[in-house]
């Protein structure tokens, strides 16, 4: 196992492990804070304008563009690691509305910038696929474009765009090989939660 992946599976653990502390401890532990760590790479801003919690309509869409599924969830980001990476908690639907706990739709993503390569290393890991996706990213004080292959063999690219300061937009394109185009096939739209 590289380096790079044994890192990153570090990081999965510490969340796992972060879970069953409780929030309460978190900060006290030194895994989440409320601020970029000084020494971490400026680009670590980029996804730090998400951090905070977000109200989202999550939309699944098919090829014509139409939306076939709408759900409300949540989507909880903040830094982690002593403030050298961000984490999300990727919610459907919000807690407060699911009749039963079980059948909450949990994501966990965890990125932290890579200054030699100049690029985002993330991993992914749901409570619906149960395996961990890895995934690079680029980023610029206006969007954010992850690049995976997932476990179909699917080449996607999600993309943060429209980032202010009380919203943003996401969208998931998976690449259609016979047309060489991507293809729309999920959107979030996220307002920030007062």
């Amino acid at each position: 196992m590289n380096q790079r992946l044994s890192g990153v599976f570090i990081c999965l653990l510490l969340l796992i492990t972060s879970s069953l502390i409780g929030q309460n401890t978190l900060e006290n532990v030194g895994l989440i804070t409320t601020t970029k760590n000084p020494n971490a790479p400026e680009a670590t801003e980029h996804w730090g304008k998400l951090v905070g919690n977000w109200d989202i309509i999550f939309e699944s869409v098919d090829a014509s563009g139409t939306v076939q599924q709408e759900f409300e969830g949540e989507w909880n980001w903040f830094y982690m690691l002593n403030g050298h990476a961000i984490q999300d908690v990727f919610i459907l639907p919000p807690r407060n509305q699911a009749s039963d706990p079980n059948s909450i739709f949990y994501g966990v993503g965890i990125r932290i910038f890579d200054e030699d390569s100049g690029k985002w290393q993330s991993v992914w890991v749901d409570t619906s696929n149960k395996i961990l996706e890895l995934r690079e990213a680029s980023s610029t004080d206006e969007k954010i474009i992850l690049h995976q292959t997932n476990a179909k063999g699917e080449k996607l690219r999600i993309s943060y765009f429209d980032i202010a300061k009380n919203s943003f937009e996401w969208k998931q394109e998976v690449f259609d090989e016979k047309t060489e185009t991507w293809i729309l096939t999920q959107l979030i739209h996220a307002k920030r939660r007062h």
